[in-house]
């Protein structure tokens, strides 16, 4: 796995950082979008804002899946126009406000991960990020990199909501491995889900690591070359550790 690696390419939620309270961010985007509907005359309960947020999620989950992007203020319009509100400075304010609820939230970076971009460095690996966006865009989701020592050790970050295309989008980790000027034969991805990173690294033909430290994709789909519970396992699997 680790010879003739010049590269390591990651994904980033559940693989360098995470939310240990989720359901904190949801709750306080929820009442960002009940106080947008109030200000618009609209009210509503916390149950029914709550329902309208997770359709604008299921919209969003599809169209990721159809390779199409979405971001934080698509999601406010999809939601806002639900209860007839059409105006785009009221969408473009509660999507900005939706997108930087992240910042307000606990993230944290997985354990050991800044271990493993350290090492990697210390090798001179080269070592990109590939993000798929949600309601946090590249410039939020790189202060929260930031925040946790990250930032520092990537070299290249790739989010779809600036590429256009989420994973498993050839386009979205060419546009990593171009800047790194690395072949995909000499990289390797690291990520927790099979459709988009395992798939998106094999139609690369890159090499790719699932992690489930958080997240363990059960799915039928095909998995990755090796599979790790750590980033310890990883580091161990990669030969980092030690001099």
């Amino acid at each position: 796995m680790h010879r003739d690696l010049h590269a390591v390419t990651f994904d980033c939620w559940g693989t360098l950082i995470y939310e240990p309270k989720r359901e904190q961010g949801a709750l306080a985007r929820r009442e960002i979008f009940r106080k947008c509907l109030q200000q618009h005359g609209v009210e509503v309960t916390e149950e029914r804002a709550s329902d309208a947020l997770r359709e604008v999620w299921l919209r969003h989950w599809r169209e990721w899946q159809a390779g199409i992007s979405s971001d934080a203020t698509d999601m406010a319009g999809w939601g806002l126009e639900a209860f007839g509100i059409h105006e785009r400075a009221a969408v473009e304010r509660l999507g900005c406000e939706l997108a930087e609820a992240s910042l307000e939230q606990e993230v944290r970076a997985l354990d050991g991960a800044r271990e493993t971009l350290e090492q990697l460095a210390r090798r001179e690996i080269r070592r990109a990020l590939i993000c798929d966006t949600g309601y946090s865009p590249g410039r939020v989701v790189r202060q929260l990199l930031q925040r946790e020592g990250l930032l520092e050790f990537l070299e290249v970050l790739i989010f779809s909501n600036e590429a256009g295309v989420p994973k498993p989008n050839p386009r979205i980790f060419q546009a990593a491995l171009d800047p790194l000027g690395v072949g995909p034969e000499q990289a390797l991805h690291v990520g927790d889900l099979r459709r988009s990173d395992i798939a998106g690294a094999h139609g690369m033909g890159m090499r790719s690591v699932r992690i489930r430290w958080q997240n363990d994709d059960t799915s039928d789909l095909p998995d990755a070359h090796a599979v790790v519970d750590s980033h310890a396992q990883l580091r161990e699997l990669l030969h980092l550790d030690g001099s």
